[in-house]
């Protein structure tokens, strides 16, 4: 349990620049906010001579348990070194010290609490898997972290210019090697329309009846209904995903147009409905929706590398 919250792992990196130089280099190969790392894999974080701070972020994934590069440049015998450690951080190590610690008082407190029958023994479980499912909840995060060490090693060597480093590869091209294979985002994306465009036709076989909140009034116009449109749009987003799967230049560009349409049907949708929200939330949803849809337009566009534009 002490090595799943608590070990850290140290490192020193050697830099081939003094420390000014060093530290601008490091700046130029990370960026400062996780919004700027959107579209493609990034180291990300805080770096000056004093403190240097860095993360892995991937677009759209979030990881509490990561490790994190803590550390400071130092100069040794007139080398610049960049000496810290790997691992998680120190509010994540306190959430789930806290985590732990309660429910270990909750298991003594239900042991010794002498409670008998059927359901005094399923509530007696209840603290113990509670601990389990908090074990569980780390280990798996650290294990979908696993490469971040050496990815971030390999950033901060190619930065600091270390003798045999190289460049981690960070997506910027698809491999050499492979190049037929379809990229894991792309994967998800024309998984993730499919699902939509199945659950689409389901709502138009099943009919309106099935959700009240959709039903017609009498002053709500006909073509605002969905009745049909189920099926255009089940059609419209299978097509896409297959265009995605194949990595064809129209589904990039059909990306942004689904984007854009799911904006106005937000916003022209909701007034139709009976007995909906006010107004005002509508107009607050129709602006998060805008921002929401800005974010995802942002790592879209990141994509159009994977398509095949020759």
């Amino acid at each position: 349990m002490f090595r799943l919250l608590y070990e850290s792992t140290p490192a020193e990196f050697r830099s081939a620049y003094g420390t000014a130089e060093s530290v601008e280099r490091l700046s130029a190969a990370t960026k400062r906010s996780v919004f700027a790392a959107l579209g493609e894999t990034a180291a990300v974080g805080k770096v000056s001579e004093t403190f240097v701070r860095l993360q892995r972020v991937i677009p759209m994934v979030g990881n509490s348990f990561k490790p994190f590069f803590t550390g400071r440049f130092e100069v040794r015998d007139g080398v610049t070194v960049l000496a810290g450690r790997f691992g998680m951080l120190m509010w994540a190590k306190v959430f789930m010290t806290f985590w732990f610690g309660l429910m270990g008082l909750f298991a003594v407190g239900v042991l010794l609490g002498g409670l008998k029958g059927p359901q005094a023994t399923l509530f007696m479980w209840q603290p113990f898997l509670m601990l389990g499912a908090g074990v569980a909840l780390v280990w798996v995060g650290k294990w979908f972290a696993r490469n971040d060490v050496a990815w971030l090693s390999g950033v901060i060597e190619a930065a600091l210019g270390a003798p045999g480093s190289a460049a981690p590869f960070t997506g910027h091209a698809l491999s050499k090697t492979d190049s037929d294979a379809v990229p894991a985002t792309l994967k998800v994306a024309a998984l993730f329309l499919t699902a939509s465009g199945a659950m689409a036709l389901v709502a138009g076989f099943a009919g309106p009846h099935s959700w009240p909140s959709m039903e017609r009034s009498a002053d709500v116009p006909a073509p605002l209904l969905l009745g049909n449109w189920n099926f255009v749009y089940a059609i419209v987003v299978i097509a896409l995903a297959l265009g995605i799967w194949r990595r064809r230049p129209w589904a990039w560009w059909g990306g942004f147009w689904l984007l854009g349409l799911s904006v106005c049907v937000s916003f022209f949708a909701m007034p139709p409905m009976r007995g909906g929200p006010p107004m005002a939330f509508k107009v607050i949803f129709a602006v998060m929706s805008c921002v929401v849809v800005g974010v995802w337009g942002r790592w879209w566009y990141a994509q159009r590398r994977h398509f095949l534009w020759s």
